[in-house]
């Protein structure tokens, strides 16, 4: 049928390099792989005018396990799988080709490889060590951001995101923002840009937070604009609720709630409240751009969800547009759980 890596001891046996029985795996391989997935990100970048994107999007790029993002001069890499750690070094090596003069950084210290049987990796592969504290400054469109790729969540940001930040700048004018799970803050600067009248970013790290208040000053927008609160999200919420308070626009982007099959319900339970809640603190009129990462939570359970939470929630609501993944995230026909990430905006009545 093709070649594949052999992984004992996960729950997928085999995770196939290639369908053609007669193509060999072997250093060739990984250069044309790399290579074209590269160029094609390349001329989407040149377009765009960006110098961060994600250069090797796993399976859909013919390279299950690896995940390799770039930003401004620095690649940072994850090796999720037994048969992308068995060619890692052949990786890096093809890498530091493709890109003569990065730095290459890896941030395999996920649950993944556990699952795997693999230890978590990371540290420096190529290069000088990353800036410490402030972070790698990338831009998207006319805004700067930070990028902390050593501890910061998954690579460093949320690349996936980008067109859907831009989306919401075009419907937020004059508006009172409430961006939960805000991460560093980057749709709060995105509203701000966009003409919002007022952000408040809700998010339960400390250090996250204190980047997104630097990347007011990094977008030479007035501090007073953006209210950064420290705690658990479904708290705060409720907190508004029993005050009162309400918002023009509200962004839910949680961190990915399900990794497996087995714990879809239990996310879909933490879905629903969020949207229950944030369909309550809408004003009349108001937009909600709700996302979901989680594979295993499909597009139209999602969709059940919001529309359930909108029924407990007593509020007529409708969907305006589909969100998804940015084009340096492509979905492959053959495999249609590349597309992970689901996000609608719906308007309340």
């Amino acid at each position: 049928m093709g070649r594949g890596a052999y992984s004992p001891a996960s729950q997928i046996l085999i995770r196939m390099w290639s369908f053609a029985a007669d193509e060999v795996v072997d250093e060739a391989f990984f250069e044309r792989r790399l290579r074209r997935a590269a160029t094609a990100r390349q001329a989407m970048a040149d377009r765009d005018g960006l110098d961060s994107y994600r250069v090797v999007f796993a399976e859909s790029d013919g390279l299950p396990g690896v995940i390799v993002d770039r930003y401004g001069q620095w690649l940072v890499c994850q090796f999720l799988t037994v048969g992308a750690e068995a060619w890692k070094g052949v990786i890096v090596e093809k890498l530091k080709t493709l890109f003569p003069g990065f730095s290459i950084y890896e941030r395999s210290d996920t649950d993944a490889r556990t699952r795997e049987g693999l230890d978590p990796a990371k540290g420096l592969l190529a290069g000088p060590a990353p800036p410490a504290p402030e972070g790698v400054q990338i831009r998207e469109g006319d805004c700067r951001f930070l990028v902390d790729i050593v501890d910061g969540h998954k690579t460093g940001f949320y690349l996936d995101q980008r067109e859907n930040r831009m989306s919401l700048a075009a419907c937020v004018r004059g508006g009172d923002v409430l961006n939960c799970f805000a991460y560093t803050g980057a749709f709060a600067v995105w509203a701000l840009k966009g003409g919002a009248r007022r952000v408040t970013n809700v998010e339960s790290s400390a250090s996250a937070l204190g980047l997104a208040a630097r990347h007011m000053e990094l977008n030479g927008l007035p501090a007073g604009q953006a209210e950064n609160v420290e705690g658990n999200v479904f708290e705060v919420l409720r907190t508004y609720r029993d005050s009162r308070r309400q918002f023009d626009v509200i962004v839910l982007d949680p961190p990915k709630f399900a990794d497996v099959k087995s714990q879809v319900p239990k996310a879909a339970r933490g879905y629903k409240d969020a949207n229950l809640l944030a369909l309550k603190l809408l004003k009349p009129g108001g937009l909600l751009f709700t996302f979901s990462c989680s594979g295993g939570v499909e597009p139209e359970l999602f969709q059940k969800i919001v529309a359930d939470a909108a029924l407990d929630a007593h509020r007529d609501a409708q969907i305006l547009r589909r969100l998804s993944q940015g084009p340096d995230h492509p979905v492959l026909l053959s495999f249609p759980e590349s597309a992970y990430l689901k996000g609608l905006v719906c308007r309340v009545a």
